[in-house]
């Protein structure tokens, strides 16, 4: 059944690689292994040829804008696509599908960029216990945020006002402040969001990650969060420690535990264990990571529901 979803991603590289190779090869563990570099080489070329033509669009429209080119800075517009399945206990399986269009215009630009998503990447980064492993898909949410940069001494401030493109059309605003201190292998970052959408009303957000870096290939994390929804008024904490070992510069293992509270009767409301597995097919370009999870939430009366979830990233 997964092959329906991964398809769609390996098509075009897999089969131009392989055309690019046909025919018999002398030595046979030789010549497959020659493929396989071949099929590798021939993904990338098409990788960087889309990434091309990506960028070569951003300049034009860039530099339509501007009226002229004012500077030799490389553009460096890039379009993610993901496509998400997750079983759980239960045989259910849920599935979604985004894509993330930043375009860069140094020419026009200097403090700010456009971004085209199909999900609130803003609500996406303020959800401690999605960022690591996923347990459900993401609210299908196509929208445009224009950002603006600005910074304050040692604070970057960021701007965004983000169209929901539906019927009707809503706009939803955040107004960030972040900043980073690193000390001896560890890294602080603290960030404060004030947010308002016709949704949730207006809230706001703090959370500090601490990031230690334990070994030259292991770094472990701390998160802890609070946002509070004046519409719903709703305060949610959310804590989580994570654990990333490096196999290789291509392999990545390491694991995950995050916990939800609400305001809402003062009750823990859910909590998860994963383990986490990633590789990059294509350097730079197309990676996949395999999640088994183990999840306790309020509505379940705290049983245990195991799960596992795929994630396949392709970046131009």
């Amino acid at each position: 059944m997964l092959n329906r979803f991964i398809t769609p991603f390996l098509t075009l590289p897999l089969f131009c690689g392989l055309n690019a190779h046909a025919g018999p090869s002398p030595n046979v563990a030789e010549g497959a292994g020659s493929a396989s570099r071949t099929i590798e080489e021939r993904s990338i070329s098409i990788s960087k040829a889309i990434t091309n033509s990506i960028d070569s669009t951003a300049e034009t429209i860039d530099i339509t804008l501007a009226g002229k080119k004012y500077t030799k800075k490389a553009n460096e517009s890039s379009l993610t696509l993901n496509q998400y399945v997750t079983w759980m206990e239960g045989g259910k399986v849920k599935m979604s599908t985004d894509f993330g269009l930043n375009l860069r215009m140094p020419n026009l630009e200097r403090r700010w960029q456009l971004r085209f998503t199909s999900f609130d990447e803003e609500e996406e980064n303020r959800d401690v216990s999605q960022q690591r492993v996923r347990t459900r898909p993401r609210v299908v949410d196509y929208g445009a945020s224009l950002l603006f940069f600005e910074k304050l001494g040692k604070i970057k401030t960021t701007f965004q006002p983000r169209l929901q493109l539906k019927n009707p059309l809503d706009m939803r605003y955040v107004l960030r402040f972040e900043s980073s201190a690193e000390s001896k292998g560890m890294r602080l970052l603290p960030r404060f969001d004030f947010f308002a959408d016709p949704r949730k009303g207006t809230g706001e957000y703090f959370g500090v990650d601490l990031l230690i870096e334990l070994n030259k290939h292991s770094d472990l994390t701390l998160q802890n969060t609070e946002e509070y929804q004046d519409k719903a008024n709703l305060f949610t904490t959310q804590h989580g420690l994570s654990y990333d070992h490096s196999l290789t510069d291509r392999k990545a293992v390491g694991w995950s535990y995050s916990v939800v509270a609400t305001n809402h009767n003062y009750h823990m409301s859910s909590e998860t264990a994963a383990l986490i597995y990633t590789e990059q097919i294509i350097k730079s370009t197309l990676k996949y990571t395999l999640t088994p999870f183990l999840t306790f939430g309020k509505s379940e009366h705290f049983k245990g529901k195991a799960g596992i979830t795929l994630n396949i990233e392709l970046v131009f």
